[in-house]
């Protein structure tokens, strides 16, 4: 028996525990619609730092930004110009700023569908209701408004993705639904995405509520995430011009879009980074 016991406790299922909060920060972005959170969680000796707002879908809208001409020089001026709430970079791309996937900008098709492993999710609004479903589940883009495909998913049905990598260790943006009324997004640095899969379903990312879908967005040099919370800004920044990016909105607020002139379907023969 004791012999048992040594062995569960050397081993990686003995090691490390659950994904729990050690600290974190809550505040109301402007007019409270939203809540901007910072916070650190661990398990075992792993730490990892994320940055995340949450909100509503009755009170936020979310629009994405096409950037393919590259004339968007970052998220803080997509925000700031746009009187966004609060953002995070978008979907998968090439050097060249051509995005990989579908891709919509209020009503315009930017890129169409793709099928390929890697892209196995698709965040998109629908009669002003954001949806988050596999490729595999899309029904086509009649009626759409706003929709970027990415993957891999992390989380399906409260649990995490079976087959994601556990190797590769970078910075990780993602959107996530708690069910049809609530939904969030943010980044996580310093993580794999089995790790990102586990912290989302383990650790408290939300008060009250447990994420159901989550859906891995463009990483690395990318990511960046910009929150106007209370007096003060949150801002983690990555490379300074990406393809697309996704913003939040209070939902009383008038579009001030940006457009793409250039915004047709293309090809489908790009792939991810």
């Amino acid at each position: 028996m004791k012999r048992l016991i040594l062995l569960f406790l050397l081993s990686p299922f003995g090691l490390y525990a659950n994904w729990t909060v050690l600290d974190r920060r809550d505040q109301p972005v402007l007019d409270g619609k939203l809540t901007a959170s910072e916070f650190r969680v661990r398990s075992g000796g792993a730490e990892a730092e994320i940055d995340l707002v949450y909100f509503a879908a009755a009170d936020a809208k979310l629009e994405v930004v096409a950037n393919t001409d590259g004339k968007i020089r970052g998220l803080q001026e997509v925000i700031e110009a746009s009187g966004g709430l609060a953002g995070i970079n978008g979907g998968y791309f090439d050097e060249n700023l051509d995005p990989v996937g579908l891709l919509i900008s209020n009503d315009r098709v930017i890129h169409v569908l793709q099928r390929a492993e890697l892209l196995s999710g698709i965040f998109y609004v629908k009669n002003r209701r954001p949806l988050l479903v596999r490729t595999t589940e899309f029904v086509g883009t009649k009626g759409i408004h706003q929709a970027i495909q990415c993957g891999p998913f992390l989380v399906d049905g409260g649990r995490t993705v079976a087959g994601l990598d556990h190797r590769r260790v970078a910075a990780r943006t993602f959107i996530f639904s708690c069910g049809p009324s609530d939904w969030g997004f943010g980044i996580c640095r310093s993580v794999t995405l089995k790790e990102m899969g586990d912290i989302l379903t383990q650790a408290t990312m939300v008060p009250a509520h447990h994420i159901n879908r989550a859906l891995n967005f463009d990483g690395g040099s990318s990511t960046t995430f910009y929150a106007r919370a209370g007096g003060q800004t949150i801002f983690s920044e990555g490379r300074t011009a990406v393809s697309n990016y996704l913003i939040a909105k209070a939902n009383h607020q008038e579009s001030a879009r940006f457009t793409d002139p250039s915004a047709m379907p293309m090809s489908n023969n790009s792939s991810p980074k």
